[in-house]
């Protein structure tokens, strides 16, 4: 599974940022908080605290000026 960030502008409806990050879907799972499974198939606004997590995870900044978003793929 591949999971992506995007970032919308506030009241829009459309992203302006799209990042594939890599990170497994159990690393996911801690910072996310996910019981089951599933939960890594359904869209997530990302808090602060998941946001600074998953920059550590990851090794990278994120847009401080967007909604941040995470969906994820096959």
């Amino acid at each position: 599974m591949k999971h992506l960030i995007m970032g919308v502008p506030k009241g829009e409806d459309f992203p302006s940022f799209e990042k594939q990050i890599p990170i497994s879907t159990i690393e996911l799972k801690l910072i996310m908080g996910w019981e089951k499974d599933e939960d890594s198939l359904h869209d997530y606004r990302l808090t602060e605290q998941q946001i600074i997590d998953i920059e550590k995870a990851c090794s990278l900044d994120l847009p401080k000026n967007l909604e941040l978003f995470l969906t994820s793929h096959d």
